[in-house]
């Protein structure tokens, strides 16, 4: 079996429980892509028609306003990326989603993945379950934005995802955290 395809079977696995057969009912659906860094898997404007598996790499989900990119997530190995609200209602996105890295990736179009619905529930439910932990995702940024000072949103990125500030340029964490690049510099100089 292709490696990548391994690695999503993991990842789904230790997101629900399926046995083989379920899972190889996927396996005629699944695209595996390399995407070279700087390049889109999605465009503001696009209809977000399929859901990604980060195998290697890392990604930024963004918006454009007043001429400004405004981070809102970073998706790296072993987790998904996708514009949800475009993917979940089949609506244009209003993001975009860029590789800050070479990357490999498993794509399920929104197409095939409703197939697989029919086919067997457990697709539902990982489905479910994927759509519960954006939403608590999404919750703790939000709470996060709404209530902590620029230093503490810091302190929580380096924190929970600490090979972000190692991965990612100074002025992509600074617009994710809602601050200026010079801010951001400032509170990484007291902190170390």
């Amino acid at each position: 079996m292709n490696p990548e395809i391994e690695k999503i079977k993991l990842y789904i696995t230790d997101v629900i429980q399926m046995d083989d057969s379920t899972f190889n009912s996927a396996l005629d659906y699944f695209v595996v892509k390399e995407i070279k860094k700087g390049d889109y898997v999605l465009r503001e404007g696009q209809i977000c028609d399929r859901i990604t598996y980060i195998s290697t790499g890392l990604f930024r989900t963004f918006h454009i306003k007043n001429g400004n990119e405004i981070n809102t997530c970073f998706c790296m190995e072993n987790s998904i990326t996708s514009s949800h609200e475009s993917f979940v209602n089949q609506v244009v996105s209003k993001e975009y989603i860029q590789a800050l890295e070479d990357a490999k990736i498993v794509t399920l179009s929104y197409k095939n993945l409703m197939k697989l619905f029919q086919l067997n529930p457990k697709w539902e439910s990982l489905s479910r379950v994927l759509t519960e932990k954006e939403c608590a995702r999404l919750s703790e940024r939000i709470d996060a934005l709404s209530f902590e000072t620029a230093k503490e949103k810091y302190l929580y990125l380096l924190k929970k995802q600490p090979e972000i500030i190692q991965r990612v340029a100074i002025q992509h964490i600074a617009s994710y955290l809602g601050v200026s690049r010079e801010t951001l510099s400032r509170i990484r100089s007291k902190i170390s």
